[in-house]
């Protein structure tokens, strides 16, 4: 969190209070575990508890340390000055770089020469030795999901120039690099100039285990970078595989030869993938790449070989495309998993975008789609319920984010959809409450049906 009033002389030595006797006297451990609930896993609660976090930390020196590791477990940036005196604190207060395990770069000066990505390996440089998490997210100003009601769009310095394309030194996959124990790393929104940068900022993170895209965009394709080619010739393959700790990897709203490329670079280690459908085609995009190794039928999964788990958004174009069953069916004819039981899971990609009839007349339509893939590709179902073919048994998951009084309702309608598999116990949902503002169906207010009684 911005962390400026924290490193105020108030907040580290003048923390001594008037004793007043006639106040109750709480447990210091009562006082930590209410510190500790003003952590929050929500972008928008985070912003607003940081507030809190800070009058904590001046209140004793009793509450002090509590709350600044919750302060500095997750810090925000928003501008380059915030980055600049995040740094500055650091200097002054080094047993505060123990505390950070996540940062969060957000705003809307990204995308400008006043971009405070390019300076953060260099202002943090061996600072940060514990960071495992990683966000870079550009908001935009008209988006519904950040209304100026909540964020603060700060005013952009006036040397500042808008650009169109996220700008990084040539040298930023060096200096970035040097965070060693980055395991996760989230990118929201951005626009790079070239693939090849996507791709550096990725292979650069020696110990990354998740990333997770949305949203983001590549001015150019260009050609395959080299530890992303084929190893066939050993003579030319490159000594270290490109992320070679990624297990889980999730794409969402990217251009389809982006995720070509990166499904084939790491497939033989993913463990889990999520895609969006219908698949995004960026016509802005410059398709001058290696057509010998692209192609633009769908995703070939022929070498994730130990993937355990593919999930699936499903747009509501996913109807009217026209090709995107014929597509799905493809990418899961191609997925040739060693893994005993292969997980496919479907959700809304939003749920705004659908009302729950909607949504669950789709459901219906890729229950037949996939009903009729396992019949043709597979053996009758195994004893225990899934369909399977030498050792390999699938498994689909719906997964729903709804109020409990849509439960009944929706396990109903699932079952519709999948009728043989629901018979077999193939079959299963994943049923959780909405998250904050999100994930509300476009009839979100509706009160389900009641059932009809006969006499």
């Amino acid at each position: 969190m911005d962390p400026s009033p924290v490193s105020s002389k108030s907040a580290i030595d003048g923390d001594r209070a008037h004793p007043d006797h006639n106040a109750s006297r709480l447990p210091i451990e009562v006082c930590e575990n209410i510190i500790d609930m003003l952590d929050s896993l929500f972008f928008v609660d985070r912003v607003a508890n940081t507030r809190a976090l800070h009058r904590c930390a001046l209140v004793c020196r009793a509450w002090r340390v509590r709350s600044q590791r919750n302060l500095f477990y997750s810090v925000v940036l928003h501008d380059l000055p915030a980055l600049q005196k995040f740094s500055a604190v650091l200097d002054n207060t080094p047993h505060l770089c123990e505390y950070v395990y996540g940062l969060t770069l957000t705003g809307h000066t990204l995308h400008t020469t006043a971009s405070p990505l390019s300076l953060l390996p260099i202002a943090l440089l061996i600072k940060l030795t514990k960071l495992q998490d990683v966000t870079i997210n550009r908001l935009c100003e008209n988006k519904v999901l950040y209304p100026r009601t909540w964020y603060p769009y700060g005013p952009v310095l006036q040397s500042a120039k808008f650009l169109q394309y996220l700008p990084l030194h040539p040298r930023f996959a060096l200096f970035f690099s040097a965070f060693t124990a980055i395991s996760r790393l989230y990118i929201f929104n951005l626009t790079f100039g070239h693939f090849k940068d996507l791709a550096r900022m990725i292979n650069c993170l020696p110990a990354l285990r998740t990333l997770d895209c949305e949203g983001v965009r590549c001015m150019a394709l260009g050609p395959l970078p080299f530890n992303m080619k084929p190893r066939a010739n050993g003579s030319h393959a490159p000594a270290r595989p490109f992320a070679p700790n990624l297990q889980v990897l999730c794409l969402l709203n990217v251009d389809i030869h982006c995720v070509q490329r990166l499904v084939f670079a790491c497939g033989p280690r993913l463990r889990q993938l999520m895609v969006t459908m219908p698949f995004v085609y960026d016509i802005e995009m410059v398709l001058l790449g290696d057509p010998t190794t692209e192609h633009t039928v769908g995703v070939d999964l022929s070498l994730c070989s130990t993937l355990e788990r593919l999930d699936i958004g499903l747009d509501p174009e996913v109807v009217t495309d026209g090709q995107s069953f014929d597509k799905l069916k493809a990418m899961l004819h191609s997925w040739d998993s060693k893994v005993s039981i292969q997980n496919v899971h479907l959700r809304a990609w939003y749920e705004d975008d659908f009302t729950r009839k909607g949504f669950a007349d789709l459901l219906g339509t890729a229950g037949r789609v996939l009903e009729d893939l396992f019949h043709e590709s597979s053996a009758p179902p195994s004893a225990d319920g899934e369909f399977g073919e030498q050792g390999r048994r699938w498994r689909i998951w719906v997964e729903l984010y709804d109020w409990e009084v849509w439960r009944d309702w929706w396990s109903t309608h699932v079952q519709k959809c999948f009728p043989t598999l629901a018979k077999s116990d193939g079959l299963g949902m994943n049923f959780l409450p909405p998250s904050y503002n999100l994930r509300k169906w476009k009839d979100s207010d509706a009160l389900p049906p009641m059932p009809t009684t006969t006499t």
